[in-house]
């Protein structure tokens, strides 16, 4: 995980695609193309361009500024960004970390905006600015995929299961479902840690791994059969085969 610092100059358009744009008055949403001036056709962006941006919420009030950006180089993704939100939450140099699809650039506003509630965005990662938060470690990790579960998802990912699972039957397990035994989130955490140190696409190593009372709910979008059968034989090396239940499904475009 590389933390893009305010002043890199980096072209990083291919990271930033999930970012689009909207005119929340027609009600529409298109594809950014911003420079700092937000005039240009500029097809690229650099983190100098992002970072710093205010983020304001649909009341337009301001809840921080885009401090950082989180980028896993090895799959070329935002993994998240870092939104200093202290001062909107009343608590000194605290940092949000909020997925990619929770932001939206309004080119008439030329600021960042999010859907996000004031008691939405209190649940998100935080950390203080003193003390960052270690991106490597598969607790944050699960903490931040969790998170964007519960908002609702990333609206760019194919796996649309996020949406889905308000219609889905009550008894399916969800994110918010993982168990708080020690049991429960060490088993979560040697299958995410075993998946994410494999080869596999950016995809498999971002299903979801619910555990409650030892038992492994694996949920949301594969490339391939291999990576399929894969990730179920670590899921097995981890919890009994009877306490596992496989949600996953192969990427058939």
């Amino acid at each position: 995980m590389i933390i893009i610092q305010r002043y890199n100059i980096v072209a990083i358009l291919s990271l930033l695609t999930p970012l689009t744009a909207f005119a929340e008055k027609k009600d529409e949403t298109k594809n950014i193309s911003v420079t700092s001036s937000a005039t240009s056709n500029s097809a690229a962006w650099r983190s100098s361009e992002v970072i710093g941006h205010n983020v304001k919420n649909a009341k337009d009030e301001t809840i921080g500024e885009i401090e950082d950006l989180l980028v896993d180089m090895s799959s070329g993704q935002i993994q998240g960004v870092v939104i200093s939100s202290g001062g909107f939450l009343g608590i000194a140099d605290t940092l949000s970390v909020v997925p990619v699809s929770a932001l939206r650039f309004d080119v008439d506003a030329k600021t960042f905006k999010t859907k996000l509630t004031k008691e939405q965005l209190s649940k998100a990662p935080q950390f203080n600015k003193s003390k960052w938060l270690d991106f490597s470690d598969v607790t944050t990790m699960e903490a931040m995929r969790s998170y964007r579960d519960s908002i609702g998802g990333d609206v760019n990912a194919p796996d649309n299961s996020a949406q889905n699972e308000k219609t889905q039957n009550h008894k399916t397990m969800i994110p918010t479902d993982q168990g708080n035994s020690e049991k429960d989130i060490q088993i979560t955490q040697n299958i995410r840690s075993s998946v994410v140190d494999t080869d596999m696409s950016f995809n498999a190593k971002n299903i979801k791994i619910i555990t409650k009372n030892e038992h492994v709910v694996l949920k949301g979008v594969v490339e391939t059969s291999a990576e399929h059968q894969a990730i179920l034989k670590i899921a097995k090396d981890h919890a009994a085969s009877s306490n596992i239940t496989d949600e996953l499904k192969v990427n058939t475009k």
